[in-house]
């Protein structure tokens, strides 16, 4: 299969280097169409999260070469490839594919099973179709991708009681703050769903007062209604709710830092501990008020130590996910390899269908006596016949035969129709 995987990710890839490879949707479209320019790139998908960034390549060539993906995201975010190659990783055909049903299913996720990633990767197909940069390759992996996702999901427990990011953020704060929120008030930057689920956590701990405030004010009164421990606050007056609070969660899709330290050092009077936790990437929080007095920061990476300390049974269900997925990649690479034989598929319909239309018109010609309604009747019997047969043949061909055995039915198939054709004439 000529599918070709090149990207970067959380285990060997740390934030800071993560961060400035990371594309937000708008910048989809102009990282795709950068791809599109070369010859061997027919098909293509980005996908960025908080913890990779991948393209997904279809290519006519079968030995494409992922140094353009790598040239490509380094040039447009203005890094030297040189310096940042060592963290990309290259996978095609098969392997490219297991790893894309993999990283769907949540299996390659730094919360093992989180549901999250399922959305983020049916998202970047549907920007890369927006683009016109994907077709029916990708598009067929991609849906391909998620079905399988889906029956790890519903077959497996490897999701139940899942985690996320931002429910590790507030288990991380608990043992902080020494298993107790209850008197502890938090500001939370960002109402998108790693802002929600956050909030929904902090309130489950019984936390004493949560204010929530977005660059779009309306949001987070959405939110905030309702809720009795939950305020909406101006985002220009973060700083000055900042000062009473204990903690500080910011999720944002900002090009630019939503707290720096020169500004945070200026607005705080109150002296007691706080914890700032970034769940953003690029990054939110300027990482330099860890070296603030009374001053806890922890980000993305560092999470990756509380999922270390909190593996579960879900452990036990990878194994079946596994058979899950490579029984999805096997039905994938049927789907895939009888694309190549369509053409010869398609001559045998229309062949089939010209021999079915001389067969039917003699056959007619018989009946003097039936109606027209009779002859409708027949003609439709027939042609329904020969269909079912025909349709169960190729089915059966693409579901038990080799790569190699279907290219000889279809091969033998396609000499005999060309035979029969020159003794027609």
């Amino acid at each position: 299969m000529n599918i070709f995987v090149t990207g970067i990710n959380y285990k060997k890839t740390p934030l800071e280097i993560r961060e400035k490879l990371s594309f937000t949707k708008e910048e989809h479209a102009t990282v795709l169409g950068e791809l599109k320019k070369h010859d061997s790139v027919d098909e293509c998908v980005l996908l960025s999260t908080c913890n990779r960034t991948e393209v997904y390549v279809y290519s006519h060539s079968n030995f494409f070469n992922g140094e353009i993906v790598e040239k490509c995201l380094c040039d447009l975010k203005g890094l030297d490839i040189f310096e940042y190659k060592k963290y990309f990783y290259f996978y095609s055909s098969t392997k490219a594919v297991k790893h894309l049903f993999k990283v769907a299913s949540g299996l390659d996720s730094m919360v093992l099973g989180e549901d999250q990633i399922l959305g983020q990767v049916k998202t970047a197909c549907e920007l890369a179709m927006e683009a016109g940069a994907s077709g029916s390759i990708l598009n067929g992996l991609f849906r391909e991708a998620v079905t399988a996702a889906k029956k790890v999901k519903t077959y497996t427990g490897i999701s139940k009681n899942s985690l996320s990011v931002a429910s590790l953020a507030v288990k991380l704060l608990s043992d902080y703050f020494g298993g107790n929120l209850e008197d502890k008030t938090a500001l939370i930057i960002g109402t998108g769903k790693i802002g929600r689920i956050a909030l929904k956590n902090l309130l489950s701990k019984g936390i004493g007062m949560v204010y929530v405030c977005n660059r779009t004010h309306g949001k987070a009164d959405v939110i905030a209604e309702g809720l009795p421990n939950v305020k909406a606050v101006n985002y220009d007056d973060r700083y000055n709710v900042i000062n009473k609070c204990d903690i500080v969660i910011s999720s944002t899709t900002s090009p630019h830092y939503t707290i720096t330290r020169d500004m945070l050092e200026k607005s705080l009077t109150d002296v007691i501990q706080r914890a700032f936790i970034d769940l953003a990437v690029p990054r939110d929080i300027d990482v330099s008020i860890k070296d603030m007095p009374n001053t806890g920061y922890f980000n993305m990476d560092d999470l990756k130590l509380t999922v270390e300390r909190n593996i579960d049974f879900r452990m036990l269900e990878v194994s079946r996910a596994d058979e899950i997925i490579d029984q999805s990649v096997f039905e994938f690479q049927k789907w895939y390899d009888f694309r190549e034989v369509l053409p010869v598929v398609k001559e045998i319909q229309r062949y089939t269908g010209e021999l079915l239309d001389r067969k039917i018109q003699q056959t007619v010609a018989k009946l003097k006596t039936a109606s027209s309604e009779d002859v409708e009747t027949v003609k439709a019997s027939i042609i329904n016949i020969v269909k079912s047969i025909l349709n169960t043949f190729v089915f059966n061909v693409r579901k038990c035969a080799s790569k190699e055995e279907m290219e000889i039915y279809f091969k033998c198939l396609d000499n005999i129709i060309k035979n029969e054709q020159l003794e027609v004439k």
